[in-house]
């Protein structure tokens, strides 16, 4: 009986004691379940906030798993240097069902960024941009969502473009995903999220 309650009050140690993100490790993204892959194998990541999740990456190319929800899937992806892109969404209106919050400007009409008919592979950063990812963008495989980046492309101090390899990516990478899942152009809670990628 001793050891049973000794064990029930470490039971309850251990629940009481919060984890760290770090000790909690997501196989996917919380809301629009993303996986990450690199050199074949899946790399976890860690929910920060109710809408943050964070995945720590190589300098070399990477996989993001998509789920297939069904035949015309279409998938928005922008990409950009800080988290400014977090705060121009306003997670708070779009928590509310009325009045619907217009998306940001990166998600707006007409941003939708110039790629190659099946993706060319790069990272594209723009913060008033955006990948539209569907039909064979989003991988030759039917069955399977998957979008490979071995380069990062975006304008340099003198307004160039300019791509480079993941090795050479210095610091952190911000994404904003969305899924228009009732097809109502109103990006609503639950049909987006904010990903970091930490690179090392």
């Amino acid at each position: 009986m001793r050891v049973l309650l000794r064990a029930l009050a470490l039971l309850a140690l251990t629940l009481a004691a919060p984890l760290a993100a770090e000790d909690t490790p997501l196989p996917h993204s919380p809301w629009l379940a993303f996986r990450f892959e690199q050199g074949g194998k899946q790399v976890p990541l860690v929910n920060t906030d109710l809408l943050r999740s964070e995945v720590t990456l190589k300098r070399a190319p990477f996989t993001i798993l998509l789920p297939v929800r069904g035949d015309d899937d279409a998938y928005l992806l922008t990409a950009w240097t800080d988290d400014s892109i977090f705060a121009a969404a306003d997670p708070t209106a779009r928590a509310k069902p009325t009045p619907p919050a217009d998306p940001p400007i990166y998600f707006g009409r007409y941003t939708a960024m110039a790629d190659t008919a099946a993706g060319s592979g790069t990272l594209m950063l723009r913060d008033d941009g955006h990948h539209y990812l569907s039909g064979i963008r989003l991988g030759p495989d039917r069955c399977r969502h998957s979008l490979t980046f071995s380069t990062l492309g975006g304008k340099d101090a003198a307004g160039q473009w300019q791509e480079v390899p993941m090795r050479a990516v210095k610091g952190p990478l911000y994404l904003v995903a969305w899924f228009d899942a009732d097809g109502d152009g109103v990006m609503r809670h639950g049909e987006y999220e904010f990903l970091v990628l930490n690179f090392r």
